[in-house]
């Protein structure tokens, strides 16, 4: 692939992003929702995961230990 058309891959990218996001806000301006301005990952499970490593890891041991006691 040309760096030409490398360069308007990503540019093309760039803009669905965007168009993305905007649609996003509209989405939830219109249900009410606050806006979410970056925050990602946009799931609770998933920010636990990305943001408390550590407390996932002990609360998936804990699970495990209670289905192995059954």
């Amino acid at each position: 692939m040309s760096a030409a058309a490398e360069q308007t891959l990503l540019e093309q990218r760039e803009r669905r992003c965007r168009e993305l996001q905007a649609q996003r806000a509209v989405i939830a301006r219109e249900l009410g929702a606050p806006v979410a301005d970056g925050l990602f990952p946009r799931s609770h499970t998933m920010r636990l995961l990305a943001r408390r490593p550590l407390q996932a890891l002990r609360l998936a041991v804990g699970l495990v230990g209670l289905l192995r006691g059954r």
